[in-house]
């Protein structure tokens, strides 16, 4: 094992990374055979260790999702009180049965 390898670490002791250095999730260690060896921690890695790293892509498109997810959950919420409403509003309409049949006849029901 050579000096430049002993400072990345080795199987027991991995050295640890930093934004600047390796991607979160990945480090590189010494293998028994004195071998530098790169332990991904995103897919594309494990199966190309040449490849560009995904681990900060994927937490920045997990990130996106989750907030779509909580957008389209506050949009529901809000179709919701508004059906509500909407259709106590119709419910206490003097013509509330005229209303309720014409709505019928519009979606074919």
């Amino acid at each position: 094992m050579s000096a430049e390898q002993a400072a990345f670490g080795d199987a027991a002791t991995p050295a640890t990374t930093t934004p600047d250095t390796v991607p979160a999730g990945c480090y590189w260690w010494t293998d028994p055979d004195g071998d530098l060896c790169l332990m991904p921690g995103c897919m594309a890695r494990v199966q190309d260790p040449g490849a560009a790293c995904d681990c900060d892509k994927l937490g920045a498109r997990l990130a996106r999702l989750q907030k779509k997810q909580q957008e389209r959950e506050a949009a529901e919420r809000y179709a919701r009180t508004w059906w509500d409403a909407l259709t106590e509003a119709v419910r206490a309409h003097p013509d509330a049965n005229s209303i309720l049949a014409d709505a019928r006849r519009r979606t074919g029901r």
